[in-house]
């Protein structure tokens, strides 16, 4: 993707970190920007606008489906339709196993990242299919993580986190479904690691922590630079780290033998055909 001119880019969670290379990115490729964040994005948006980009921001909590809309209302008015809506938004801080997890925060996590992509695409889904029916560019990018394409082996338990993002996959594909006849395109954003201000943080207090986590970094305007390349290819799910190959491919070979096994089986009709389906008509 080499050019967004004339376009409108809105982000979520776009203040810091992987959001906000998103939100750069779109501003280098000549869109105007516009920010959702749950806390004051200011300082992004003056960082944006002395570069020469056209840039802004609204505070919303997108767990919440009223903010939502007073969000897109607020874009709608003041900028127009949007091309490209950006599901960054993450939140809830869920940590450890299943059963050690924080109930609040684990409730919290899901809220955000799934309810509120959720959210955001049924509010600016009207956008995206009249600019699609004008033949302009219109996308969602769900940013999921590694943990859409499994459970990495090399990650310490945040069993919260990796629900939400693999529920993020089963958005991104029923979305794309039910977008499929508007010419909208649907992707996922599965990045690793990913060196932000946050990660550099706890870098530099704990020289364990960079030992472990530093060589599967890197650097975020990277990881938005090959999502608008995905974007513009047309992929459907955009994996930006070569080291979350390894370990989605064990899980995809493990799902195929599981499909084999079951196709060998069982004398069932193997058509696909939705006819058949005993729900159907009911």
């Amino acid at each position: 993707m080499t050019d967004l001119t004339g376009t409108l880019t809105v982000v979520t969670g776009g203040g810091q970190g992987v959001g906000f290379a998103l939100a750069a990115e779109a501003a280098r490729l000549g869109s105007r920007v516009v920010i959702g964040s749950l806390t004051d994005a200011a300082a992004a948006v003056e960082k944006l606008r002395s570069e020469g980009y056209e840039a802004d921001w609204f505070q919303v909590d997108v767990s919440h489906p009223d903010e939502v809309e007073a969000f897109a209302t607020f874009v709608q008015g003041k900028h127009g339709p949007a091309n490209v809506v950006i599901n960054n938004a993450a939140g809830g801080g869920a940590q450890g196993s299943l059963f050690d997890s924080d109930v609040d925060a684990l409730r919290r996590t899901l809220e955000v990242n799934v309810l509120g992509y959720i959210w955001i695409i049924r509010a600016f889904a009207g956008d995206l299919v009249a600019k699609a029916k004008e033949d302009k560019p219109a996308y969602v990018l769900n940013v999921g993580s590694e943990h859409s394409l499994g459970v990495p082996p090399h990650v310490m338990p945040l069993s919260g986190y990796t629900i939400s993002k693999q529920a993020d996959l089963a958005i991104t594909e029923t979305a794309r479904r039910d977008l499929a006849a508007t010419g909208v395109q649907v992707s996922l954003l599965a990045p690793g690691w990913v060196l932000t201000e946050s990660v550099s943080a706890i870098m530099d207090k704990s020289e364990e922590f960079r030992a472990a986590v530093e060589p599967y970094t890197q650097p975020a305007a990277d990881v938005a630079r090959i999502a608008f390349e995905g974007l513009s290819n047309g992929r459907q799910i955009i994996v930006t780290n070569p080291k979350s190959v390894p370990f989605a491919r064990a899980r995809a070979e493990a799902v195929l033998r599981d499909l084999d096994a079951a196709g060998r089986g069982g004398g069932q009709d193997q058509s696909g055909d939705i006819s058949k389906c005993p729900v159907m008509g009911h």
